[in-house]
């Protein structure tokens, strides 16, 4: 029986983000599946003017038509695993009854959940300071080195960064300014998620800071969920030095679980 994970890739990132990831899972019996969502859109240059008509709506029933198509070719429901902008989307995914269960990788946060830290506008400077949502972007590499990358070996910056897609301003401005947003996808009722649900913090992540994601478990501790915090580790530990673990962690907490 063919045990699907899906994997929502974050902000500014492709589904080759998850490069280290999907082998690691791959080798403890799960079947990893990696899209890109609006490929065609989130490009490396010369985005489209229809990129910036994307919302974070968008993106969730990108994200929830993917799970669906998995579950009809395979049978089997798949897990949803998101980092950063993809742990979001996983959460509201999750309050919506898709997929067995939930882990969220150093994910953004519901509206209840957000800490304003200097970190993350600096980190994210080049796209706060224009502020202008009908626009498209490509974090700057500065902000993305520092903010992203900061328990990365630095040798590997320039390679990572080369992956970087541009994405929609409207998207940014739905996870930075939730309430912006009409569809209110940043707004989540834990109670009505009945899948398991494992949040993961690192405690030198500077893009969706430590003191956010624990609020993001506390969250959902109250309906039984799981949490799991990793010292030398930032926001980038879908490829860092300590990915082995968490993946490690992850498949152990997925067994506990009965999946």
């Amino acid at each position: 029986m063919e045990k699907p994970v899906l994997m929502i890739h974050g902000v500014g990132c492709g589904g080759d983000a998850w490069s280290v990831v999907a082998p690691l899972m791959q080798a403890r019996g799960w079947t990893p599946y990696t899209p890109t969502l609006f490929p065609q859109f989130r490009v490396k240059e010369n985005p489209t003017g229809q990129l910036a008509t994307l919302g974070l709506h968008d993106y969730v029933e990108a994200a929830k038509a993917e799970a669906l198509a998995i579950e009809r070719a395979t049978g089997e429901e798949p897990v949803l695993m998101g980092h950063s902008m993809g742990g979001l989307i996983v959460q509201k995914l999750a309050e919506q009854g898709v997929g067995k269960a939930a882990v969220l990788v150093t994910p953004a946060q519901p509206v209840d959940c957000q800490v304003q830290d200097l970190r993350v506008l600096f980190t994210f400077a080049n796209i706060v300071l224009k502020g202008d949502p009908r626009q498209t972007y490509k974090v700057w590499k500065t902000g993305f080195r520092w903010g992203v990358l900061n328990q990365v070996p630095a040798a590997r910056h320039h390679d990572i960064y080369a992956s970087a897609l541009y994405d929609s301003g409207l998207v940014y401005q739905h996870l930075g300014k939730p309430m912006t947003d009409p569809h209110r996808i940043a707004v989540i009722d834990e109670q009505a998620i009945a899948c398991p649900i494992l949040t993961i913090g690192a405690v030198q992540d500077r893009a969706t800071v430590i003191q956010a994601v624990r609020k993001v478990a506390q969250k959902y501790a109250r309906i039984g969920g799981d949490y799991r915090e990793y010292d030398g580790a930032a926001h980038w530990i879908i490829d860092e030095p300590r990915t082995v673990d968490m993946v490690g962690d992850v498949c152990d907490w997925l067994h506990r679980k009965g999946l």
